[in-house]
């Protein structure tokens, strides 16, 4: 974990930094969990033949021998994958790379009810998305977006428009932004080149937006500017073996004493 800055004086705790070590970061985006629980109708799985067989018949959906949770969970997820791709383009902000709003497919748990075994056609799957926004586009309008493309699937499949998914948002954290040429972002990225005089780290600091969830979100809600700084690789973030170079951390250490001195003023 690294630390960040509000523009208080607080000191806040903060994820690691992107890929380069010590980038002074202002915005994240919006982050949404999204739970689909997909229902179907189990049976042997020797019934999978005549489970196709049916599909195409309009009794299909009203009392079929068996209707897989799995492939309707997958015609779900290539819907949801189209419109990610569709993101790339319509989804943007100036801070952020190209693609960086994703629809992630990160959970999947499939399988007859009771007995998680191939001899059966499974009756329910749970997909689990993290999705990444930007931080300027309204929550509900990506839930929308999202929701409405589900249903265009849904009423095209016999079985879904008969018993339709559920989708749940368990978790949600808005994105967050404070302007780059904001008086907080230049005091901290003047106090990060400060500190890393003389190591590998020396040089005017990156000012990039982190790219996931941070505590910044809930300052810059309130009105209160902040932004992000820390040691580490976000490529080394959650990953086996995480770590961060002893130097990263002590130059990060004396940015936040340097930073809090300049933007509060000595005792």
């Amino acid at each position: 974990m690294g630390r960040g800055f509000t523009a208080d004086g607080a000191i806040i705790a903060e994820p690691t930094g992107a890929d380069r070590p010590l980038t002074v970061m202002p915005a994240t985006p919006g982050v949404l969990v999204m739970r689909i629980a997909v229902t179907g109708r189990s049976a042997h799985a020797s019934m999978r033949s005549r489970m196709r067989a049916q599909a195409g018949v309009d009794e299909y959906a009203a009392d079929p021998v068996a209707a897989s949770a799995i492939d309707a969970a997958v015609l779900i997820h290539d819907g949801l994958r189209r419109l990610e791709a569709e993101w790339v383009e319509s989804r943007t902000d100036p801070l952020f790379e190209k693609g960086q709003f994703t629809i992630g497919l990160n959970v999947v748990d499939g399988a007859a009810h009771g007995s998680r075994n191939v001899a059966f056609i499974p009756d329910s799957t749970t997909l689990e998305y993290a999705i990444f926004y930007p931080p300027a586009t309204d929550v509900y309008e990506i839930r929308s977006e999202i929701a409405r493309t589900v249903l265009d699937i849904v009423r095209q499949d016999p079985w879904l428009r008969v018993n339709p998914p559920r989708i749940d948002w368990p978790m949600h954290y808005p994105g967050g932004r404070t302007d780059r040429d904001h008086p907080l972002c230049r005091t901290v990225r003047a106090a990060r080149e400060q500190a890393a005089l003389g190591t590998p780290y020396a040089g005017p600091g990156d000012v990039l937006p982190f790219p996931s969830a941070t505590d910044l979100t809930w300052f810059t809600a309130v009105g209160i500017p902040a932004v992000g700084l820390g040691p580490g690789a976000q490529v080394m973030a959650h990953a086996v073996d995480e770590r961060c170079a002893i130097d990263e951390m002590v130059d990060a250490a004396k940015a936040y004493a340097v930073a809090a001195i300049e933007w509060c003023g000595a005792a």
